[in-house]
């Protein structure tokens, strides 16, 4: 068996980045994060579910916080649909 491949996007990654903070909202130092589910084991996060944190958003998810694995779980969704939100509201990504 091959090695796993996720979805990979440049392009994605630099449009993310480019967006306001989707949890405070900060502009200006604006991170493509990954969900950390469904990595590791030199399995690179998916760029699928990729968020647009800014370094603070994005440090309180990769410590966890006070937040524990369900509640994290919901808080990566809740931003990587946000993110995806964004990115269509601001014409950054193409949907026909």
């Amino acid at each position: 068996m091959g090695k796993i491949k996720t979805f990979r996007s440049e392009k994605l990654r630099r449009a993310v980045a480019e967006l306001p903070c989707v949890d405070c909202g900060k502009e200006g130092e604006t991170q493509a994060a990954h969900a950390n589910q469904g990595k590791g084991l030199a399995i690179k996060a998916s760029d699928a579910r990729i968020m647009a944190l800014c370094v603070r958003c994005h440090s309180f998810l990769d410590q966890a916080g006070s937040m524990d694995k369900h509640q994290r779980r919901q808080y990566e969704d809740e931003m990587i649909a946000r993110t995806y939100v964004a990115l269509v509201e601001n014409g950054k990504l193409e949907v026909a």
